[in-house]
């Protein structure tokens, strides 16, 4: 019966699917010249694409260690730089999803910043914080890159500002505890700035390191009956 008759596959596809680079492979190697760093990848392939655990060096000196999904930086992964001199600095140490950092990571700026927290699409999305090289520390939620909802800003003076933030900046109602001055203001904030608030004093404003001058008087309320 013709349906029974075995089907043959023709000799030259079955030549392509024997090139095909499956399961682990050695250094394969670009052939661009007059590179800093010769791109190579040694790792674990899928029907000729990067598929499983391995490793990739770009001419820029990029490193990529980690799982690959498709060709694609996919699960836990470590992106470091390679300097000229031979040296390695990590860079990326986190969660991947089709190349691009989704999920827990940290990351070290070039500005010499630190991050660690959650990233969506290669972006500080969710909530992380991180160490300025200036002394400022925020820890908080993030949307787009910049800090977004509920958070604290720690100054490298000792200030503090609990409250909300807005694409970056302090908006909508928020604390800012003056720690150097020994005085607390709250109140509401627009574009990073204070529209309105009430200042006090801290009750240990003569502890503080350059406490103000004269205290705050106490505002008292009197019912006055006619």
């Amino acid at each position: 019966m013709p349906f029974l008759k075995c089907l043959k596959i023709s000799s030259s596809k079955e030549q392509s699917e024997r090139t095909k680079r499956n399961g682990l492979r050695f250094s394969i190697y670009s052939p661009q010249t007059k590179v800093l760093f010769k791109a190579h990848y040694k790792g674990e392939w899928k029907d000729d694409r990067k598929h499983g655990k391995g490793i990739e060096v770009d001419r820029n000196g990029w490193m990529y260690e980690g799982h690959w999904f498709c060709d694609r930086k996919h699960g836990y992964g470590v992106l470091s730089k390679i300097s000229k001199d031979g040296s390695v600095c990590k860079v990326y140490a986190g969660d991947w999803m089709t190349g691009k950092k989704e999920g827990y990571g940290n990351f070290s700026y070039d500005n010499g910043d630190y991050y660690e927290g959650d990233f969506q699409r290669n972006k500080r999305h969710g909530h992380g914080r991180i160490w300025y090289k200036n002394g400022d520390y925020y820890q908080g939620f993030w949307k787009n890159d910049f800090p977004h909802g509920k958070g604290m800003l720690i100054k490298g003076n000792g200030n503090r500002y609990e409250g909300n933030f807005v694409d970056g900046k302090k908006n909508d109602f928020g604390t800012f505890y003056h720690l150097d001055t020994g005085q607390c203001q709250y109140g509401y904030w627009s574009n990073d700035s204070c529209v309105n608030s009430i200042m006090r004093d801290i009750s240990w404003r003569q502890s503080a390191l350059h406490p103000t001058a004269y205290a705050i008087p106490k505002i008292n309320i009197s019912t006055i009956c006619y």
